[in-house]
């Protein structure tokens, strides 16, 4: 007698489910007020004729978010790489604790 075996994939836990739906929930209901709020004010420049403004005025603070949040990763990213080749862990769990002890102090 043959046995087949059914290899069913494990479902996620109703929790992880219920957590991702309120998540998504939260999203737009925070996010609602500034949609409306653009959405107006696109139909009220375009009610003007200054449609392209708007765009053009959405645009450019799009831009200038995107520069210096560049910039601000490239930072950051070049701060967090500068101390783990300061504090490598290879060294020995001695000096591991050094440099935890020298951070901690520092701050």
């Amino acid at each position: 007698m043959k046995e087949s075996i059914y290899l069913r994939r494990p479902q996620p836990p109703r929790r992880r489910i219920f957590l991702i739906i309120f998540a998504v929930l939260a999203v737009i209901f925070f996010s609602s007020r500034t949609v409306l709020s653009y959405y107006v004010d696109a139909l009220w420049f375009g009610s003007l004729g200054y449609a392209a403004v708007f765009r053009k005025t959405v645009s450019l603070q799009w831009l200038v978010f995107a520069v210096f949040f560049g910039f601000t990763f490239l930072v950051v990213y070049g701060w967090f790489l500068a101390l783990w080749r300061t504090y490598q862990p290879h060294r020995g769990a001695r000096s591991r604790g050094k440099c935890v002890n020298q951070l901690v102090r520092g701050f």
